[in-house]
This record gives structure tokens, C-alpha cells and sequence, in this order.
């Protein structure tokens, strides 16, 4: 019930909060990719919204994109993955809370990040060990393609 209520942004942020050290292990192989690379780098999970999600949002904040973008990007996914409203009993997870990439899923996990850590980057990325030197390392590994 607890997860059904907090809704996308809840699972966002156990995302966040769980997936730490994963998290940190992925964009440092994607900034290590694209450092030995020409071409771009394609990440998915199942349906491109949740840890996708996290993860685009946590790479565009270091590439400097403003909120807008983040938001605008990830609600791209939206339409696709929209069910049917269905109205489940308590105890059951509702689908329909998770269907979709609703714009307000991002911006209640960016407040979230922003509560807790003060930021994005370098707040939530210092936390997790992806530093100031792994961010430029991104940055100038992105700036070559």
C-alpha cells in the first residue's frame, strides 16, 4: 500500500536509495565506454521509465540539462506505456499508478534528490562515489561525439 500511495516518484527514490552502488557501477561503465568509444551508448531496462529514467536523469544532470529537458525527455515514454484505469483493492499493487512516465513522477523525484542531498550533482553523485572527476571525465567522453 505504502509503495501504490508514493506512486512512481516512491519508486524512484528506493531506486535511489537501494541501487546506490549499482547506480555508481553504471555511469562509471558508460563514462569508461564512451571514453574508448566513437559511438554513442544505449542503455534500457524492461519499459525505459524507471531505473532508465534515473539513470538518464542522473546523466543529463552532470551533462547540465535544466530541469525542463529532464522532465520534457522522460515524459517522452509516457504515452506508450499508458494501461487502463483500474481501480485494484488495498494490499494489491496497482498497475495503473506505475503505467506511464508522467511528468510529475520526475519532478517529485528531482525534489526528493534536491531535499536530501542538495542536489543532483554534485549532491546525490558525491554521495554515491561518482565525484567531481568521474563527472568531468563524462563530460568530456559526451563532448567527443
Amino acid at each position: 500500500d505504502v509503495l501504490n500511495e508514493k506512486g512512481l516518484a516512491g519508486l524512484n527514490e528506493a531506486i535511489l536509495e537501494v541501487g546506490k552502488n549499482d547506480i555508481c557501477v553504471a555511469l562509471k561503465e558508460i563514462t569508461r565506454f564512451l571514453e574508448r568509444s566513437e559511438r554513442s551508448v544505449a542503455f534500457h531496462c524492461v519499459k525505459g521509465k524507471d531505473r532508465t529514467g534515473v539513470l538518464a536523469m542522473l546523466i543529463q544532470s552532470v551533462l547540465a540539462h535544466t530541469d525542463e529537458q529532464i522532465i520534457q525527455e522522460y515524459f517522452l515514454s509516457d504515452a506508450p506505456m499508458r494501461v487502463g484505469n483500474r481501480v485494484l483493492e488495498r494490499g494489491s499493487f496497482c498497475r495503473n499508478r506505475f503505467s506511464g512516465a508522467p511528468k510529475i513522477a520526475m519532478i517529485d523525484t528531482l525534489k526528493f534528490v534536491r531535499k536530501k542531498y542538495g542536489s543532483v550533482s554534485p549532491g546525490y553523485l558525491d554521495d554515491i562515489s561518482f565525484d567531481a572527476s568521474w563527472r568531468k571525465r563524462l563530460v568530456n567522453a559526451q563532448k567527443k561525439l
